[in-house]
C-alpha cells in the first residue's frame, strides 16, 4: 500500500487491476449459524472485574525511567542465532522468530526475574494470507499470538525452546482460528457476557513483552517524489517491554531492535544482548 501510494504521488502506475478493497463487509462474513471452534474468552476478550479494570483506569508506570535502546544485530550475528536455534530441526526458524526469541531471553535476564514467574509476548499476526484476502487488501486483519514460558525455562533451556514457543503460538492462528473469532464476535456472546476487547488493555509491562515487527515492510522502496528515505525508525514510545523490529538501513538483512528498558536494567541488557549463550 505504501509503495503504491508513493507511485501514485509521482504520477506512476500502481500496477493494480482495480482499486484495492479495504472496506468490503462481505469479504469476511460469519457463518450461519456461528461455529466457534476455539476459546476466545481470556484471549481476544476479557470480562472486567474490580481487580481487572477497563482501559483508562491504569496508566504508564515509570515512563520517566525508561530508556529507548537501539540494538543492531548484523546479518552474521542473526545467521549464527538461527543456526544455533535451528540445530537438529529440518526447517530453520525465521529471522523474526530467532531475533525475538533472543530478545525475550535477553530482556528476561536483564530484568532479574524469579524463575517461577511467567513471561508472555503479545505478537501481532497478519490474517490476510490466512483468510485468503484479495490482492491489495489493506484493511485491519490482525490478531495476537501469546507465547508463554516460565522465566526458569527461558533461561535454563536453549534458544530453541524460546523460538519453538514463539513459532507454535503464531502457527496456531490459522485461517480456522481467524474465522472462529469472526463467528464468536458476531454470536452475541460479547454483549450478553459484558466482555471487553483485550486489544485496548493497558500497556504491556514487565514481566511481559509486546512486539511490532516491521521486518517485511518495504520502507526503503518508498518514494513520494523526493527519493527513498535514508533512515526509518519508530516514534518515541517509552513503554518498558514494547519492542520494535525494523530492517536496518544497510539493506543487508541486518535488524535494528528498538527496546524500551528501565534505566536500572540497561547495563545488564547491554552485557548480554550480543551473547549467544
Amino acid at each position: 500500500f505504501l509503495v503504491a501510494w508513493g507511485r501514485a504521488a509521482r504520477g506512476l502506475d500502481i500496477s493494480a487491476p482495480s482499486p484495492p478493497p479495504h472496506n468490503h463487509l462481505d469479504l469476511f462474513r460469519p457463518r450461519d449459524p456461528p461455529v466457534v471452534d476455539f476459546e476466545h474468552r481470556g484471549v481476544e476478550y476479557y470480562r472486567p472485574t474490580t481487580s481487572n479494570p477497563k482501559q483508562g483506569e491504569g496508566g504508564h508506570h515509570g515512563a520517566d525511567n525508561v530508556i529507548i535502546h537501539k540494538a543492531h544485530f548484523t546479518k552474521d550475528f542473526i545467521a549464527g542465532l538461527r543456526a544455533k536455534a535451528s540445530e537438529g530441526r529440518g526447517r530453520p526458524f525465521s529471522r523474526f522468530e530467532t531475533t525475538l526469541a533472543h530478545l525475550w531471553r535477553t530482556m528476561t535476564r536483564a530484568r532479574g526475574l524469579s524463575p517461577g514467574e511467567d513471561s508472555t509476548i503479545r505478537i501481532s499476526v497478519d490474517g490476510r494470507r490466512r483468510l485468503s484476502a484479495p490482492p491489495g487488501y489493506f484493511g485491519n486483519l490482525v490478531l495476537w499470538a501469546f507465547p508463554r514460558s516460565t522465566v526458569g525455562d527461558l533461561l535454563s533451556r536453549p534458544l530453541k525452546h524460546a523460538a519453538q514457543t514463539i513459532h507454535d503460538a503464531v502457527a496456531r492462528l490459522d485461517g480456522a482460528y481467524f474465522q472462529s473469532l469472526v463467528d464468536f464476535a458476531s454470536s452475541g456472546a460479547v454483549e450478553r457476557e459484558g466482555l471487553e476487547k483485550t486489544a485496548v488493555l493497558k500497556d504491556v509491562l514487565c514481566p511481559d513483552l509486546e512486539v511490532d515487527s516491521w521486518l517485511t515492510f518495504p520502507f526503503y522502496e518508498l518514494d513520494f517524489g523526493a527519493g527513498s528515505p535514508s533512515y526509518f525508525m519508530p516514534s518515541y514510545f517509552p513503554t518498558e517491554g514494547m519492542l520494535f523490529l525494523v530492517p536496518s538501513y544497510l539493506g543487508d538483512g541486518s535488524v535494528d531492535a528498538f527496546v524500551p528498558v528501565f534505566q536500572h536494567n540497561l547495563d545488564a541488557f547491554k552485557q548480554c544482548c550480543y551473547s549467544m549463550d
